[in-house]
């Protein structure tokens, strides 16, 4: 146990028994303090998180011609055995897209 998790512990053991002395019923005072004295993450976590700005989601760029045609045809062109096997053949995928108007643009 941390040095800190005592130290809060003693601290909510002093707010309980600070409470209880003032005229509070027990039991309600034992949940007001486990309650003031939460040091969950998820709940620390929920409240920052309401506090924090919302991210701006970034405008997406557009592909270029080379990424599209990876992406429209990444599925036709993969090793079929071999220690490669189902990762994409980029090799057989450059030759193909270069006999491609998109490729043929592309200056090499």
């Amino acid at each position: 146990m941390a040095a800190t998790d005592i130290y809060a512990k003693a601290l909510c053991q002093l707010l309980e028994f600070d409470l209880i002395a003032k005229g509070l019923d027990p039991k309600v005072a034992k949940v007001l303090a486990g309650r003031a004295c939460e040091t969950t993450i998820t709940g620390s976590y929920k409240v920052g998180k309401s506090l924090r700005k919302k991210r701006v989601d970034k405008v997406k760029r557009k592909l270029n011609s080379w990424q599209q045609f990876v992406k429209k045809n990444k599925n036709k062109y993969k090793y079929k055995s071999g220690s490669k096997k189902g990762q994409v053949n980029f090799k057989k995928l450059s030759v193909a897209f270069k006999k491609t108007p998109a490729g043929k643009k592309v200056k090499r």
